[in-house]
């Protein structure tokens, strides 16, 4: 524990310009008369890791996009629970580009400070961690020094973290440091100086922190209850896992992506309590899915546990852990499709089908479509088609009756356009019809999101189809976009500003973590990364509407 405040730092002295480069490229005088202009260096802001085989936009990702515009709207992109956005999220975020024109704000955080902490507030840790020494830093270096401690204990490397706080808390005043510094104590064993830390900064009037007190408490061995911790950070995460206490319910709400993953991946942690934070992190994208159908496969079961699973899959990890394993490990048809129909049933319940689907969808390539499965084609169906496996899809949707065909044919459509089922001859009315339920009243809600989400894909729906719709209630409106990334990127769609179209796109087709459920909001999402060539993404993206529609 530091007793004596560190000298001020020094700032360094100006670099000196250089001297006029009057040579040409090789080295040779120029003639009399002729001048050379430098070339002016290379942004490198938006340096990548990303390749092309993984998705990376173009390095024009940002031409014609003003630096302010970026440095403004993208800390507004939020975790999301949608994995078309999460896609697009990631390959914005990693692709390697020419870094937007312009300069940084004068009074606050450039681009390099502002990526940087999206990356880590959305779950991309490793992304950022091997990105940070590569980017041209230009903003406060306290926030970096941070950066450089969060991040391996994210990792659940506190070595490395303490090892970071040893090298640079002679620089800062700030009182964060000085519970890094403790932190570090408890999580090494040296409960002596961690006690004394937290005497210190009672000696010195440090407004107290009474979750960080008990939390150092707790890993000296002293019995320790933490009910509530709205604030989940890497530090108070580390602590309680070395504490070998439980991650209270409002930190799992409340922790974003990166802080879940840390939970989720800390091996000292028992696999019952990784369980819930590792299918929040898994659903918000900072999670891979197999890691999550591994540590699914690690969790002890007793033997009355299967006598239930089936019913309490809504609401309980366990249960859902424990129809994933028996789906992985059996070897008849029909019993693996019972346990995965619970299982994609609960993910729709919570609003979850699309990240379910692509967890489930390896075991449900290897299930025969075969008439005595009939019952399980419409789910297994939809899973095919929204893990780009229309072909396996389509197996499964000729098994189903007319109804179920015409109740499925949207989706076909969306997933796979003129290659899938043919439009019908009678157009838009002959979807709608087959959307018909057996008994009861007809959604019209569904009926115009099916509408708008077919017209943004590019399907022919024509203004006589809009006739039939044009009487209905409009649906119960969520929160609109900003006016600025409404009409700002119709602009940027129409005159293919790459970047600024995706970011757009991310800020306006989620409501709180999840998919607008607007039709004009969704479908003006779709049709703008259509606009700009993106069109897997945009079918991708509708699909995933319609499928938390319920379609």
């Amino acid at each position: 524990m530091r007793l004596v405040p560190p000298p001020a730092a020094q700032p360094a002295p100006a670099p000196q310009a250089p001297a006029p480069d009057t040579s040409a490229g090789g080295g040779e005088t120029l003639p009399s008369g002729v001048q050379a202009t430098p070339l002016a260096p290379v942004d490198t802001a938006w340096f990548g890791t990303l390749g092309t085989a993984d998705g990376a936009f173009p390095d024009t990702l940002w031409q014609g996009t003003p630096r302010s515009y970026v440095v403004a709207a993208l800390p507004l992109v939020q975790p999301t629970a949608s994995p078309a956005l999460q896609d697009l999220t990631r390959r914005l975020l990693l692709s390697n580009a020419l870094a937007p024109g312009g300069n940084d704000p004068p009074d606050g955080p450039g681009l390099v400070a502002v990526r940087l902490e999206r990356m880590v507030a959305l779950g991309q840790a490793d992304a950022a961690l091997a990105l940070m020494d590569r980017l041209p830093w230009k903003g406060d270096q306290e926030k970096l020094d941070r950066l450089r401690v969060d991040l391996p204990l994210i990792n659940n490397d506190a070595e490395s973290a303490c090892k970071q706080v040893s090298s640079v808390i002679g620089r800062y005043q700030d009182v964060w440091w000085d519970r890094a510094e403790i932190a570090c104590q408890a999580l090494q064993g040296d409960e002596a100086k961690a006690q004394l830390g937290l005497s210190l900064l009672r000696e010195r009037k440090v407004p107290r922190d009474q979750l960080f007190d008990t939390l150092i408490d707790a890993v000296g061995g002293h019995a320790a209850k933490i009910d509530r911790m709205p604030d989940p950070t890497p530090i108070r995460v580390a602590l309680l896992a070395a504490a070998k206490l439980p991650l209270p319910a409002d930190a799992l709400q409340a922790a974003d992506p990166a802080v879940l993953h840390e939970w989720a991946t800390n091996a000292n942690i028992p696999n019952d309590r990784r369980l819930p934070a590792a299918e929040r992190a898994a659903a918000l994208g900072a999670l891979p899915l197999d890691e999550l159908g591994l540590l699914y496969t690690e969790i002890t079961f007793k033997p009355d546990e299967a006598k239930t699973a089936l019913k309490q899959a809504n609401d309980n990890p366990r249960a859902r852990a424990l129809l994933y394993t028996t789906a992985k490990q059996e070897t008849v048809p029909a019993a693996r499709a019972e346990v995965l129909q619970a299982l994609l049933q609960a993910g729709a319940k919570r609003g979850e089908l699309p990240v379910t689907a692509r967890l489930v969808a390896p075991i449900v390539l290897e299930i025969p479509a075969t008439p005595d499965l009939d019952w399980f084609a419409p789910l297994a169906a939809r899973v095919l088609y929204a893990t780009d496996h229309p072909t396996e899809a389509a197996r499964w949707g000729q098994l189903m009756d007319a109804n179920g065909q015409g109740q499925l044919l949207p989706l076909a459509r969306i997933a796979a356009g003129n290659n899938g089922p043919a439009w019908p001859k009678d157009g838009l009315k002959g979807i709608l019809g087959g959307m018909l339920p057996k008994d009861g009243q007809p959604d019209p809600g569904k009926f115009l999101l099916t509408a708008a989400l077919l017209a943004a894909a590019g399907e022919p729906v024509t203004i006589a189809d809009w006739s039939l719709l044009v009487a209905l209630p409009p649906t119960p409106a969520p929160p609109l976009p900003n006016v600025a990334v409404w009409f700002g990127g119709r602009d940027a769609a129409a005159n293919h500003r790459l970047g600024e179209t995706v970011l757009d796109t991310l800020l306006m087709a989620q409501v709180g973590g999840r998919l607008s459920t607007e039709p004009d909001v969704i479908a003006e999402a779709v049709t703008r990364l259509r606009a700009v060539g993106l069109e897997a993404d945009a079918r991708h993206l509708a699909l995933e509407a319609a499928l938390d529609a319920g379609l």
